[in-house]
């Protein structure tokens, strides 16, 4: 007979597993709730629950089940119970950029897939957007998948067929490496969007193409000739004057140590920078988190760089 005396580890372990499931299951209607009524939670509920929830790790699974009725342009679903939900650190193919047949795949994909199905979804955030979209991440079978297939990242499998590119944000962090991975195998087999030269990698090099994507999601790549520093800022260089240069605030300079990243180091080291691009003071990106930069080994550069938008 099992007794507390005998096997303490085994009880406390039972304790700790049943105490892990119901702080998911609570969370889980903490924050589903908190979408459509956040004003009426104490505060310090929902940054527990967000903690929780972006500690879980990238293959924590669904919280709960929503049926999708529709799916945007933009690739946001709106669910049965009305709310409008965002995939986090997904940044899909553009109907206002680059070829419009590219976005309009990237909708049909995610219509002949996902619309009108139930599938699981993870609240990634309890705060809505500016637009008041939910971060999210759903779940459901791959497409094409036979009888018995379990359910897989909606997010990871529409980057891993090229219907979208990596956009680093801090709800997503813990899935960054696995989908940077599905990113780039998609855009060295020239799957979907990989196939429109808007959506390549642009060479830090060629500032024609950067000077007309202001204001544009970019991934940059090149390799920085100096950094140097302002009073409030470094600037990360890649050429001479008038060049395209990445722009960190110094007040962020601990997170990107802590991140593991130098940003003295960053000179000469060939790297890929992603983020918004801003010319109103010259070819400027800013980036605030160590996540917008990756290294890029050597013969790892991106195939099919981007061309004149």
């Amino acid at each position: 007979m099992l007794t507390r005396e005998r096997e303490p580890a085994k009880w406390l372990a039972m304790a700790i597993a049943t105490k892990a499931r119901l702080t998911r299951i609570f969370c889980a209607r903490i924050l589903a709730f908190s979408a459509v009524s956040a004003s009426i939670l104490p505060t310090f509920l929902l940054f527990l629950c967000e903690v929780h929830a972006a500690s879980a790790g990238c293959d924590a699974g669904p919280q709960e089940r929503a049926t999708i009725v529709s799916v945007d342009d933009r690739l946001d679903f709106t669910l049965a119970d009305a709310r409008q939900v965002r995939l986090a650190g997904l940044d899909p193919a553009d109907p206002d950029h680059g070829d419009p047949a590219t976005a309009g795949a990237a909708r049909a994909f995610a219509i002949a897939w996902l619309s009108g199905r139930e599938v699981g979804l993870r609240v990634l955030s309890a705060k809505p957007d500016r637009w008041g979209r939910t971060l999210v991440d759903l779940f459901s079978p791959p497409p094409t998948a036979g009888a018995g297939t379990g359910p897989v990242s909606v997010a990871l499998f529409l980057l891993g067929v090229g219907h979208a590119r990596v956009w680093p944000e801090p709800e997503a962090r813990e899935c960054l490496a696995k989908r940077l991975r599905a990113e780039g195998d998609a855009r060295d087999k020239r799957l979907g969007l990989w196939r429109d030269p808007y959506y390549g990698v642009v060479e830090a090099a060629d500032l024609d193409n950067l000077r007309d994507r202001d204001g544009q999601f970019t991934i940059v790549e090149g390799t920085p000739r100096r950094v140097g520093e302002g009073r409030s800022r470094y600037y990360v260089d890649f050429g001479p004057r008038r060049g395209f240069t990445i722009v960190i605030p110094k007040k962020r300079a601990k997170v990107f140590e802590r991140a593991g990243v130098t940003i003295q180091a960053l000179a000469g080291a060939k790297i890929r920078a992603r983020g918004a691009l801003d010319n109103r003071f010259g070819l400027r990106m800013e980036i605030s988190e160590p996540e917008d930069i990756e290294a890029v080994d050597k013969g790892d550069s991106a195939k099919g760089d981007a061309q004149q938008p």
